[in-house]
Parts: C-alpha cells; structure tokens; sequence
C-alpha cells in the first residue's frame, strides 16, 4: 500500500507545481526578480513573486540587476516553479537563493509584510530578515521613504508589454504567452 502512494504522490507532483526543475542555463537579467532561461532550447522568461525587486527606473532598481546577473547569468538554476513563468525561488549552481539573496542585501521588498501599504510583523523569516535590513538601512532601506514597485504598476505589468518596451532584446523568439503576468 505505501509502495502504491509513494508512486502516485510521485506522480501528482510535478501537476501540483510543487517540483524544482534543473534548467540548462540563466541567459539574461531583465532586472533583479527576472530572468531569462534556456531550457530544452527554448528561452523563456521567469519572473520571482515571492519578493519584488525595484523597477529598473527606480532607485536600486540596478544594483537589485547587478546582484541577479552576479549571482545567476550564465550559470545553471533550480527554479521552483509556480508556473511556466512564475517562480517561487530561483537557486544559483552555488546553492545560493536569490529570494533571500535579495532580501538579505536591502534590494527588494517581501510583500507579505506591506499588504495595504502599511508594514505588518510577518512572522515568517524571510519577513523577519526584511526587516533586519531595513533596521540596517541596507540597500534601497537607505532612503528615508523607499517606493514599493506595486506602487508603480499595481500588478498590471502585462509581460508582453515589458517585452515591447525592452524591443524583445533578450527573448530572441521565445512565445510569450497571452495573459502571462508579472506578479509583484
């Protein structure tokens, strides 16, 4: 019976989305929570929701860049994928995550402790390391009022429009697909 179990849970995950899957290579940086990957020789872009990195615009918006080109371009992930676009994390050849990476060095948001525009005590440790950099004043905590990327696109980024304004630079002819969301 347990045999019977093991093998059908083995075969419902990967449905459910809850499995890591080793892609080939990081080939570009869009900016600190999006890259693009080669997998099976295809390109496609994947986007990290479990933090939001400033817009490249903003403040930070390019050291948050730099730190995911660092850690990631050219190297081979571990991506826990939510969907074909949408990570939960990203984890360097290294071992490193880029979700606490980020975090960690003051270069993005973790939006479970801003829900309402207003900070909440999350209890969770990616929340709680926010706010240590923040206490810190690391990274874009440095300034007096940073502003939150949904603040500037309130979740009606459409991927497709962020690959117009980038003049499909760095997705060669990988098919985006309608309706794909950058989720911040």
């Amino acid at each position: 019976m347990h045999l019977i179990l093991t093998v059908l849970l083995l075969l419902l995950l990967p449905a459910a989305g809850l499995t890591c899957e080793k892609c080939d290579i990081v080939i570009d940086v869009i900016d600190g929570d999006t890259v693009v990957i080669l997998c099976e020789g295809e390109k496609r872009p994947v986007h990290l929701v479990t933090v939001d990195a400033p817009q490249l615009e903003q403040p930070y918006g390019e050291e948050a860049k730099a730190f995911t080109t660092k850690l990631l371009l050219n190297n081979v992930a571990t991506i826990s994928y939510i969907d074909r676009n949408r990570a939960s994390d990203i984890v360097s050849a290294s071992g490193n995550s880029l979700k606490w990476g980020l975090i960690r060095a003051g270069l993005a948001w973790y939006p479970e402790n801003h829900q309402k525009n207003e900070l909440r005590n999350v209890a969770d440790k990616l929340g709680k390391y926010e706010r240590k950099a923040r206490r810190s004043r690391k990274g874009l905590w440095a300034d007096d009022d940073p502003k939150a990327p949904w603040t500037i696109h309130r979740g009606t980024e459409a991927l497709p429009d962020v690959v117009a304004s980038l003049g499909n630079r760095a997705f060669g002819q990988a098919k985006i697909p309608n309706g794909v969301r950058v989720v911040g």
